[in-house]
């Protein structure tokens, strides 16, 4: 699409009185293809962030059901849902309030062959949103990024504790490449698995990482996100937020990617 329509400058008009945004931002956000790995807690509020904005390709893809204990923190879904892919009811559910976007709905599990797949579906401007709740997933997608040279932005969150990064792997700036990958964060071998099933988690505490992931996404969309490699920590107790630049770990087997030298301050 090269240019709106009289509805869409009325729709996204609100959008587009941001000066670093206009018209040729809401283009570029409604031209653009999102891969969202994880329909959960994260992923259902990010999709619906995203397609409100605009954005018209969704590739959504989950191997889980609704269950009853979802419903507290994924407000898409209802108790009608319950037993039913994630990825199907969310499509049903979005394509009656966004009959003009395309969501391809893939309800299997995250592995190194299915990604493998979906890359056949994926545009080479493709952004990747992790918003899976276990490190093997976000290893695989990280991997698969990194070696396809894809945007990701990944959040995570577990009790009051929730993390945060995007990283551009294709950008062709020397310094874009230095921030490292998620291996470089966590090792393959790393023996914790703290999830929200385990630890538990508040609705809102999800919500406020989902709309970060939401944001940023919008950001490199429109070429006005700067903040690449930078580790943002959210304590949803203290309800403070900490930064830390990423950098490469040289034992990183993945990129040969630089420890962590970390900094905290507000933000």
């Amino acid at each position: 699409m090269n240019t709106l329509s009289a509805k869409q400058y009325i729709q996204y008009s609100r959008t587009m009185l941001l000066n670093d945004i206009g018209e040729a931002g809401q283009l570029a956000i409604i031209n653009s293809q999102v891969a969202i790995i994880g329909l959960g807690g994260l992923g259902q509020l990010v999709v619906q962030y995203l397609a409100a904005a605009g954005v018209k390709q969704f590739i959504l893809l989950d191997h889980d059901v609704v269950a009853l204990d979802n419903l507290p923190r994924q407000l898409l879904y209802n108790e009608a849902d319950i037993g039913q892919y994630k990825v199907t009811a969310a499509k049903r559910t979005l394509r009656r309030l966004y009959s003009d976007i395309y969501f391809d709905a893939i309800p299997e599990m995250l592995t190194e062959i299915s990604i493998s797949e979906l890359s056949d579906k994926l545009s080479k401007d493709v952004l990747i949103f992790d918003c899976t709740d276990n490190f093997a997933s976000r290893h695989v997608i990280n991997q698969h990024c990194v070696t396809q040279g894809l945007t990701l932005i990944s959040a995570a969150i577990s009790a009051y504790h929730g993390q945060l990064f995007c990283i551009d792997f294709g950008a062709k700036i020397t310094h874009e490449k230095q921030h490292g990958c998620y291996r470089c964060l966590y090792p393959l071998d790393i023996e914790t698995n703290q999830t929200c099933s385990q630890q538990g988690v508040l609705g809102p505490a999800v919500g406020v990482m989902a709309s970060m992931q939401a944001l940023i996404g919008l950001q490199h969309i429109c070429n006005t996100f700067t903040q690449y490699g930078m580790l943002l920590r959210f304590d949803a107790l203290t309800l403070q937020w900490h930064q830390a630049k990423m950098n490469r770990d040289q034992q990183c087997t993945l990129c040969q990617q630089p420890q962590l030298q970390e900094y905290e301050h507000g933000c």
